[in-house]
C-alpha cells in the first residue's frame, strides 16, 4: 500500500503542523475530484501520485503553500481545474506555484522558486519510484534528464537525501536497459574506469554504449551534481548512446574542467 492522505495528515500533524491540515485537505478534495477516475500507468489511482508528491514535500520542510501545490501539481495540465479557480480557492500563492509547475518554470528560475523547485524534484523522484511501466526510451530519458537536472536542483535545495535517491534511481533505471552482456562488461570495466582519465574513460563507455557505466564509474557523479541543461543532457546522451567520439572529448574536457587537479 503505497503513501496515502491519512499519512500525510499525520506528517503534518506529527510535525506540529496542525494549521496547515484543513487548507491541506481541501486541496486534496479538490485535486481527488479533478483527476476523477484517471490512473496512472500502473493502474493505481492517479489521485495516490500527488499525495506522493506532497508527502515528500512535507517531510522536506515544504511550507502549505508547496504541500498544496503538491496536491493540485496536474489538474491544470491533465483537468478541468483553470489556474482562475486556483486563485479563487487556494489563493496567489498556490496558485501561482500551480502555474509554475505547470509552466515548468523551475528550468529557466530556479532561483527564484524554491517552492516549486520542491515540488519539481519531490514529483520527479516518485515518477522514478513508479517508472517501471513506462516505455524503456522514456525511462531512458526520465533518468538522464534526473541525473542532469533534477540531482543538482535538489543539491541546491539542500535535499541530499532527494539527491541520492534520485542518483541510485535514475542509474538503476539506465542499469535495466542494458541487456546482460552489456552489464557484465561494464562490471568488468568499472574498476579500470576509476583508474582512468577522464579521456580513457569517456572514450571507452561512448565505444561500449553502456547505459550506466560511466555514471556508475564514479566519475560522473560530481559533474551531475553540479551540471545541468539540455545541452549538457545532450552531451552525455551522445558520448553514452552514440558511440560518438567527438563526444566522448567534449564530455572528457567537461569532466577534466570540473577536476583541474
Amino acid at each position: 500500500m503505497g503513501y496515502t492522505i491519512g499519512d500525510l495528515m499525520a506528517t503534518l500533524s506529527e510535525s506540529g503542523r496542525h494549521g496547515d491540515v484543513l487548507p491541506v485537505w481541501n486541496a486534496y478534495e479538490v485535486a481527488k475530484r479533478a483527476h476523477g477516475r484517471q490512473r496512472r500507468r500502473n493502474g493505481d489511482p492517479y489521485i495516490s501520485h500527488p499525495v506522493a508528491v506532497a508527502g515528500i514535500v512535507a517531510g522536506h520542510g515544504g511550507n502549505r503553500s508547496a504541500v498544496c501545490a503538491a496536491l493540485l501539481h496536474d489538474v491544470i495540465e491533465d483537468t478541468r481545474v483553470t489556474s482562475g479557480r486556483l486563485h479563487a480557492e487556494f489563493g496567489p500563492d498556490v496558485a501561482n506555484l500551480v502555474e509554475d509547475l505547470t509552466l515548468d518554470v523551475v528550468r529557466t528560475t530556479p532561483s527564484d522558486r524554491s517552492g516549486a523547485a520542491l515540488v519539481a524534484v519531490a514529483d520527479r523522484l516518485h515518477n522514478l519510484r513508479t517508472i517501471r511501466p513506462l516505455p524503456p526510451a522514456k525511462r531512458r530519458e526520465k533518468s538522464l534528464d534526473t541525473l542532469v537536472f533534477h540531482v543538482p536542483l535538489a543539491h541546491r535545495l539542500q535535499a541530499p537525501e532527494i539527491a541520492a535517491e534520485l542518483t541510485a534511481l535514475a542509474c538503476a533505471a539506465l542499469d535495466s536497459l542494458d541487456s546482460p552482456g552489456v552489464r557484465e562488461r561494464r562490471r568488468r570495466m568499472t574498476q579500470a574506469l576509476r583508474r582512468a582519465d577522464p579521456r580513457s574513460a569517456a572514450e571507452v563507455v561512448a565505444a561500449f554504449g553502456g547505459g550506466a557505466a560511466l555514471i556508475s564509474s564514479g566519475l560522473i557523479p560530481e559533474w551531475a551534481l553540479v551540471s545541468g541543461g539540455a545541452g549538457a543532457l545532450a552531451l552525455l546522451t551522445a558520448a553514452l548512446f552514440s558511440r560518438d567520439p567527438r563526444a566522448a572529448e567534449r564530455l572528457a574536457a567537461l569532466l577534466r574542467s570540473r577536476h583541474p587537479d
